[in-house]
């Protein structure tokens, strides 16, 4: 995988009429190409820094999630199932039967819907800080009233404190994120946290047939140990692997982040 200095940058409009914008990079090679989706209010530039460092025989696509960075911000459906559909779309415009997901928090989510609804689109599965369901998560459930009072433009203020890390992290890196953060409207704020807390993943959690790698760092304030547990249990032959990280592992700790990537989607 290139680094992102060396990602092209598309938008490309899906056949639903949105817009998504992405990056991408590296060759079509032996493996399956590779879609990264980043979490709630982030951007394809959630992955920049462990693209630095990972080196995979494949294509790389990285795309902003509808409301998200530089797609299009429409009015209405953020389901995690809108996601999943947008990804679909882009999957067939590129002439892309199938891939590898890696999906963080939010994108997680979607990559697990993707997995249980379209095995046969589905290769290899990473989910970083993921869960069976996310709507009774203490944390979310106490931020969510200040983020339904959010207004454009959103405060820079707001945005770095909703990112911040559990270690530090380059500060170039953060000030990169926080800005991408601030090109989510307020109205997506709202709308996509309340298709986070209305979908419960457990029943899907057993139809998921593809091999997957659960990231989890044990510092995390939202996810927690037993979320994995339940989605070890749930998902037949899932591996974890742990990190002294937050809810940030690929922020964090990109390269080591990196090297298990690699061994595991190769």
């Amino acid at each position: 995988m290139p680094g992102s200095k060396e990602f092209c940058f598309e938008t490309m409009r899906l056949e639903s009429g949105v817009r998504l914008h992405f990056a991408h990079g590296g060759r079509d090679g032996a493996n399956a190409p590779v879609f990264f989706l980043h979490g709630y209010v982030d951007s394809w530039r959630s992955f920049e820094t462990v693209s630095e460092f990972l080196r995979l025989p494949a294509r790389i696509v990285v795309p902003d999630l509808r409301g998200h960075g530089d797609s299009d911000k429409p009015a209405c459906s953020y389901e995690i199932e809108d996601y999943a559909l947008d990804l679909l779309l882009l999957m067939d415009a590129l002439r892309v039967d199938k891939v590898d997901l890696v999906g963080h928090s939010m994108g997680s989510f979607v990559a697990q819907f993707l997995a249980a609804r379209y095995p046969q689109r589905v290769g290899r599965l990473v989910l970083i800080s993921s869960a069976p369901c996310i709507s009774d998560k203490t944390a979310l459930l106490e931020i969510k009233p200040s983020i339904d009072a959010l207004k454009d433009p959103i405060p820079r203020s707001f945005a770095a404190q909703f990112q911040a890390t559990s270690n530090p992290v380059s500060a170039h890196f953060m000030d990169g994120i926080v800005s991408q953060t601030m090109k989510v409207p307020a109205h997506v704020w709202r709308c996509a946290l309340s298709g986070l807390l209305q979908f419960d993943h457990g029943p899907l959690l057993g139809r998921i047939t593809a091999q997957t790698l659960l990231v989890w760092g044990n510092q995390d304030q939202l996810v927690s140990r037993p979320d994995q547990e339940t989605l070890l249990s749930q998902i037949a032959g899932s591996k974890l692997k742990e990190f002294d990280t937050g809810h940030s592992p690929h922020w964090e700790k990109p390269e080591a982040i990196a090297r298990v990537l690699e061994k595991f989607l190769t």
